[in-house]
């Protein structure tokens, strides 16, 4: 009997030195998106209909399938294209440019800042391993709205 508890409190005292030690991961304010990530599809919108343009780029231009946008931990973004994957004026396919910083507030809110210091301040949705990315705009009087959904690839 005696041997039985000392072995009970043996094997509770071993999985509390367990469980106590092991190290809590940091989650910074950007961990879900910290990564890399592909365009699955990005629809612009305005009043005379919807139209996913990035099919239409992935149908005729088929280097876009392999364009990538890294998230870091300290608000920096890249974009990674294959060599010469630019339309017929010689610029790049990709909808930001290949650098810049992102602010992402609170899980919700997601500005993304080019290199040039050109702002999108748009709305964010995580879900399944995939992030949405909604714009608004008025271009010319007129609401429009883009709407990027990104997945990720590791």
């Amino acid at each position: 009997m005696k041997f039985l508890k000392l072995r009970s409190v043996a094997l509770v005292a071993v999985l509390l030195i367990g469980l106590g030690g092991c190290k809590k991961e940091d989650v910074g304010p950007n961990s879900k998106i910290v990564g890399t990530w592909k365009i699955s599809s990005a629809v612009f919108k305005d009043s005379s209909g919807s139209l996913d343009f990035w099919a239409l780029y992935n149908a005729f231009y088929a280097c876009t399938k392999e364009i990538t946008m890294s998230f870091t931990e300290d608000g920096k973004y890249s974009v990674s294209e294959p060599a010469n994957c630019v339309d017929e004026d010689g610029l790049s396919l990709f909808l930001f440019t290949k650098t810049g910083t992102f602010t992402l507030t609170d899980d919700i809110s997601l500005d993304i800042i080019e290199s040039d210091a050109t702002p999108y301040k748009g709305k964010v949705v995580f879900a399944d391993g995939k992030f949405t990315w909604t714009y608004d705009e008025v271009f010319q009087g007129e609401a429009t709205t883009l709407t990027v959904t990104f997945t990720k690839v590791k």
